[in-house]
């Protein structure tokens, strides 16, 4: 055989050529052997219907009745020999009856019927490079996969015109796996694109920002980015108004972007953020809405957006602590982790500010200096018993406090600390121009 198939699905697939059936593995699974990459799942194709699935199999669980497809688990759980940490290895295995005119919308079946035909379900693959399909004693390519495997090109079976037009999510899709795998795009398929990008502005978000997410933690996300620059497809995830909208220096660093994008760490939120970040904020944070992230995930976008350039000239231990107080380690982590990525991809010349923030945060940990308000030498129970405000007001007197530790982190001792709360307690003043201090 072409493909070197695990033990398990050997199996799967002697057991239902024993019992009548024809049997393959087909599709991703194929191509990913093929280029030497080892499958989480496997997929067999055969002319066997559901219940004649149950019967061979009656192990499997079904998976989907109304299109046959049974699943066999070959999960088991190891231990990483470095963290201790709890793995899950293995594959899993999905027998599914063979169809025929699938439909598609938004990249999910949405129709199909049986057929008794390998080659009809072939035909119902969108790329060449997974229409292939193999057992013990036949090999069936009747698209040229494997030629285009040899050739590194994404290409469609059939009319890529009429594909994309049935299903336009197929053009992100095609892009994706061409940034997965670090292909090329066939001409008719690039044309295809081109002509028909616009039909994605009315596609189904989520759908879009599936397939925009795995482009970028690709292994070859510059590619794919450039594809999606270059084909028109970025009106799909920013708007087309917004397209119209973009200036010079923004085209210039979403190229810059999509050249070096490749030498950061393929982090989710990190790249999405190197993403936006690139565009003008009143633009960007429209762009953001768009695609619906997650509420964590928008949060993170938006800082990017918003606060980067800020985090960028915070030059003073007190300046880092008020920023670090103000949005939380995670958002900070997160913030820090983007201002160096960008420093590979558009080689800025901030060495000494990362550095130095370095520096300053190792000063912060080794001398103790409080950054929140858990971490002083008082809390609301002490105000409250030296009768210095009551138990509603607490909160509000520790974040002043905190505030003036920021700039002298000297002070936090219970005497000074409570010393200091009377005084901002009774002088509105006092308290207004806490941590603000004159040069003499």
């Amino acid at each position: 055989m072409l493909v070197k198939l695990p033990r398990e699905v050997g199996k799967v697939l002697t057991r239902m050529q024993d019992n009548g059936f024809e049997a393959y593995v087909a599709g991703e699974c194929v191509r990913d052997s093929i280029l030497g990459r080892k499958p989480f799942g496997w997929d067999v194709v055969t002319n066997a219907n559901l219940d004649q699935l149950k019967a061979a199999l009656p192990e499997a669980e079904v998976f989907s009745s109304k299109y046959g497809v049974v699943r066999l688990e070959y999960i088991h759980e190891v231990t990483d020999k470095e963290t201790g940490e709890s793995l899950e290895t293995g594959f899993i295995v999905d027998v599914a009856s063979y169809r025929k005119n699938a439909q598609y919308k938004n990249g999910k079946l949405t129709g199909a019927e049986a057929t008794q035909n390998i080659e009809d379900d072939l035909a119902c693959r969108e790329f060449t490079i997974d229409a292939i399909a193999e057992n013990n004693t036949k090999l069936c390519d009747p698209y040229e996969g494997r030629e285009d495997i040899r050739k590194r090109l994404i290409r469609t079976v059939g009319d890529a015109d009429s594909m994309f037009k049935d299903d336009p999510i197929r053009m992100m899709k095609a892009v994706r796996i061409a940034a997965e795998l670090g292909f090329d795009l066939h001409k008719n398929v690039y044309e295809a694109i081109v002509a028909n990008c616009k039909l994605l502005e009315e596609t189904d978000v989520n759908s879009i920002r599936e397939e925009f997410e795995a482009v970028m933690v690709s292994p070859n996300a510059g590619k794919g980015l450039n594809m999606i620059l270059d084909t028109g497809m970025i009106s799909a995830i920013i708007s087309q108004e917004t397209v119209n909208r973009l200036s010079k220096r923004e085209m210039q660093d979403l190229t810059v972007l999509s050249e070096n994008v490749d030498k950061t760490q393929p982090v989710r939120e990190r790249r999405l953020g190197l993403f936006y970040a690139c565009i003008n904020k009143g633009r960007s944070l429209p762009a953001i809405d768009r695609l619906q992230y997650d509420e964590h995930t928008e949060m993170l976008l938006k800082d990017a957006v918003k606060y980067l350039p800020k985090l960028y000239f915070t030059a003073t231990k007190p300046e880092l602590k008020k920023f670090i107080y103000k949005f939380g380690w995670e958002r900070y982590n997160y913030l820090a982790s983007m201002e160096k990525a960008q420093r590979i991809i558009f080689e800025y010349f901030s060495d000494t500010k990362i550095k130095s923030k370095i520096y300053m945060l190792e000063e912060i940990k080794n001398y103790r200096e409080p950054i929140f308000p858990d971490e002083m030498a008082i809390d609301a129970n002490d105000l409250v018993e030296a009768g210095i405000c009551k138990p509603e007001k607490a909160e509000e007197l520790l974040r002043m406090l905190c505030e003036e530790l920021h700039t002298h982190p000297r002070k936090n001792t219970r005497e000074q600390l409570l010393k200091l709360a009377k005084t901002y307690s009774k002088n509105k003043l006092a308290a207004w121009l806490r941590g603000i201090h004159f040069a003499h």
